[in-house]
């Protein structure tokens, strides 16, 4: 299997406001849910560009 290095991932969420941030954040914090409190930690990675592997 070859690796690519350097290449960025191409799909991340659009950008998110403020107050749409706020529930990501809020459930990352109380989740007693794996599942959704993985899907909130990469959309709060996703959103400012940072990709989800750092």
């Amino acid at each position: 299997m070859a690796v690519v290095v350097g290449r960025r991932p191409s799909v991340f969420v659009r950008p998110v406001s403020m107050e749409e941030g706020r529930r990501p954040q809020r459930i990352s914090l109380t989740a007693k849910d794996p599942v959704r409190l993985c899907r909130a930690i990469v959309v709060l990675m996703s959103a400012p560009g940072q990709a989800v592997k750092d």
